[in-house]
This record gives C-alpha cells, structure tokens and sequence, in this order.
C-alpha cells in the first residue's frame, strides 16, 4: 500500500489515533536539521509503538523509529515515509535485587537519576549522554571505559518478523558502539539491567564528576551538534585511537563548510552554526575523513547516522 491517504486511513484504523502530516523533522534532531517527514506519529505507549511498526510493515509503507534524535542527521529533503518517535516511558525495580526493568523510551539521564534516588550503581559514566535507554543499548553507548551493554541482563523485543520476544545479553553482540541491532530490524521493548546496590553519596558525587568533566569538553548546551561525529577507530594490534586526536593532527580546527563547523574546543563534533544544511554537514565530515585518511591512513567511521529521505526499514 503505497498510497498515503489510504495508508492513513489504515493505520488511524490499527492503531487508534490518526498521523501528523508534513511533520519538521528538525524539531526533532539535535542538529536541528531536517525537511519534513510525510507522516509523524509519536507513540505514548509500548502497545501503540507495537501497533505502528505493524501497520507501517503490513502495508509495507516505508518507516523509521527514532528516539530523541540524539546521534541522527535527518536529510533535507525530509523523509518519504513514517517516522515514529518512541515515547515509551516506565522505570520500575525489578524481582531480583539490583534489577531495574526500563521502558525504551525512557530517557537515559532520567534513569540516572531514579538509579541514584535508589542507590543503584553501574551507570554513572554515562550520565550526560543524551537520548533514550533504547538509542543508548542500540549503538552500546558507553563513556569513560563503561558502556551500556555491561549492565544489560535481558530485552523484550519486537523482531523483524512481528513477533515480541525476550532475549539475553548475548542475543546483542556488544561491541565498541554496537550491537547487532544494527544488523537487523527488531525493535527495543523494554530492557532490564544489572545495577548494585550503593552509597547514595558515593554515586551522587560520581554522577557529578562526570558531568563536570563532560561540560568541559563539549559544547555549550544551547549548541546544535550530535555528540561525537566519529567512532574512535580500532587499530590493527586491538588498540584504540582517538579520533579528536586524528581529526586535531589532520588540521580539523577551524574548518567549516557551509553552516557547519568543526567545534573550536573538540575535532570531533560537527556542529551547526545556525543555517547548516544536512548537505554542508556531510561534505564536512567527508573532507575530515579525507584528511585523516592522508595523514594517518586511517579510516574513521561516522557514529551519527544519516537517514535519507528515500531510506526505510520494511
């Protein structure tokens, strides 16, 4: 069904509430950049969220679920689909001491915080990390030596046949910033993670010396950028190196294309200065890979992802 007024007549039909239109997708991008998606629908609840992605895949009608566009380049010519914003929130403890269970859409800084309200540890080196628990376990976000995967014990899913299904750690094959739901098309449900009991003092103070760190580094919080554009690439021998080292080496500072600019205190954030075009932020980082690729011979591999406007998950 390729014809959007019936598909919209469908979907109000199997999900119960009818699509925005000619939604702007730069409201929902930390780049604040984006055309408009053909169809917009933000699900409140896990049974909502569940109803979309079948419609959208019964109909075979092209479509993308996004978070809080947190690491996500929309492409100026918007999206020729559905997009489908996840905002499915719930934190509860779990049956097993140290055991959370988290809705997908919940923030990840929100989880930090009701962690440290139940002296929980295990996640403060990724407090200030934006986007959700889902986002966050989809690309093993991680800082500081600690990623997302090492506390994760299990997910409920909703798997690229339809099905909702639950799966242990291994089913993710967690890597530096992956999991293998960036091979296939399942869907985050609802993730429980392994936490320890702590000393609410000891965790607070944690949380703080991170974020301390991180707000000298990054840009203001006012900036529009997508956190780190580059993955820190994985050397032949197993060592990582630093891609804002590479980047820095390879004379990123002060480059700008267009609205886009390399950020004056870190090579590896591409931010928007106030007009950039998706366009100028590609060409961007596409001379900044060039250039470490003739000084180093390395080639480094984008953490954000672009999504064009042609693109779609089926």
């Amino acid at each position: 069904m390729k014809n959007k007024e019936d598909f919209q007549a469908f979907f109000r039909g199997s999900v119960g509430r009818a699509l925005e239109q000619n939604a702007p997708l730069r409201d929902y991008s930390r780049f604040r950049i984006g055309g408009t998606a053909d169809f917009f629908f933000d699900a409140a609840s896990s049974t909502e969220l569940v109803a979309a992605v079948r419609a959208a895949r019964e109909c075979s009608f092209p479509y993308y679920v996004i978070g809080e566009g947190c690491n996500l380049l929309f492409d100026d010519r918007g999206f020729r689909g559905l997009i489908i914003k996840n905002g499915v929130r719930g934190f509860s403890l779990g049956k097993k001491a140290g055991e959370i269970e988290v809705l997908s859409g919940m923030p990840l800084g929100d989880v930090i915080q009701l962690c440290l309200e139940e002296s929980l540890t295990g996640l403060e080196a990724l407090a200030g990390i934006p986007g959700t628990i889902g986002g966050a376990v989809f690309s093993n976000a991680g800082a500081f030596g600690c990623s997302i995967g090492d506390c994760l014990k299990e997910a409920f899913l909703l798997d690229e046949n339809g099905r909702e299904r639950r799966v242990n750690r291994e089913y993710f094959d967690f890597d530096y910033r992956y999991s293998s739901l960036r091979a296939h098309h399942s869907l985050i449900l609802k993730v429980i993670l392994n936490l320890m009991k702590g000393d609410k003092k000891t965790i607070k103070d944690r949380i703080e010396e991170i974020l301390a760190k991180r707000k000298k580094r990054h840009p203001p919080e006012d900036t529009a950028y997508a956190g780190s554009y580059f993955k820190n690439p994985v050397l032949t021998g197993g060592e990582k190196a630093v891609a804002a080292v590479l980047l820095e080496e390879a004379g990123a500072r002060g480059l700008k294309i267009g609205g886009a600019a390399v950020y004056e205190g870190h090579a590896n954030f591409i931010i928007n200065r106030g007009e950039a075009t998706a366009g100028d932020i590609l060409s961007l980082a596409q001379e900044l890979k060039k250039r470490v690729k003739e000084k180093h011979n390395i080639e480094l591999e984008e953490e954000v992802i672009f999504l064009p406007a042609a693109s779609s998950m089926l």
